[in-house]
């Protein structure tokens, strides 16, 4: 013979609001459990001391951990800023050089291998470089960007380091002082770059007229 079931009650359990004062002071609770013993410490005799003990003590537990940063370090943090402010600020203009209504681009594979591309602003007499396979060079030569004029080459920057066995593109890098006429070219160089040219261009950049 089965017997029938009973339904049990069901018991629902909570935490009593007293200790939950720790967690409250240490910003532990959920936003369920916080709203309710806020409820309940606006009412509580105890709670409102409990908090303000545990809070203290948490105050203090930290100060003993405290360790005083070294002095450099404000001057390295700094420098970090300043350096990606400098950075959004090229890649605000880089981006605005893309979508100028002037803009030209001119592409060609280098003698060296890869491909290199320019875009070009006559407006905003500027440049951005970038390249696809350029092979990655020893660390006593560096790859240097030429304005090619009728006056002859100007120095126009240098290209970021080419990592080791990877076909990646190079960083772009932005120029400025593009007159026109001019065509940009690469050659390779001492590491540091030099103010002319000492190597014959891998690549020279004819932009359309």
């Amino acid at each position: 013979m089965r017997l029938p079931r009973i339904p049990l009650p069901r018991v629902r359990l909570h935490r009593a609001p007293h200790v939950l004062a720790g967690a409250y002071a240490l910003d532990a609770l959920g936003a369920a459990e916080r709203a309710r013993f806020e409820l309940h410490l606006a009412t509580c005799r105890t709670c409102p001391d409990e908090v303000r003990g545990f809070a203290a003590t948490a105050a203090e537990l930290g100060l003993a951990v405290a360790v005083t940063p070294p002095l450099a370090l404000k001057g390295r943090v700094l420098a970090d800023v300043a350096a990606l402010e400098s950075a959004r600020a090229v890649d605000a203009e880089i981006a605005e050089l893309l979508s100028a209504p002037d803009a030209l681009v001119a592409s060609a594979a280098t003698s060296a291998g890869g491909t290199a591309t320019v875009v070009a602003s006559r407006r905003a007499a500027a440049m951005v470089f970038t390249s696809v396979g350029l092979p990655a060079l020893p660390p006593a030569s560096v790859y240097e960007l030429w304005f090619i004029g009728a006056g002859g080459a100007r120095p126009a920057g240098l290209v970021p380091t080419v990592s080791p066995g990877t076909r990646q593109g190079t960083t772009p890098v932005l120029a400025a002082g593009l007159s026109s006429g001019d065509a940009v070219g690469v050659t390779v160089e001492p590491a540091g770059g030099s103010a002319a040219p000492t190597t014959s261009p891998i690549v020279v950049l004819t932009l359309p007229a």
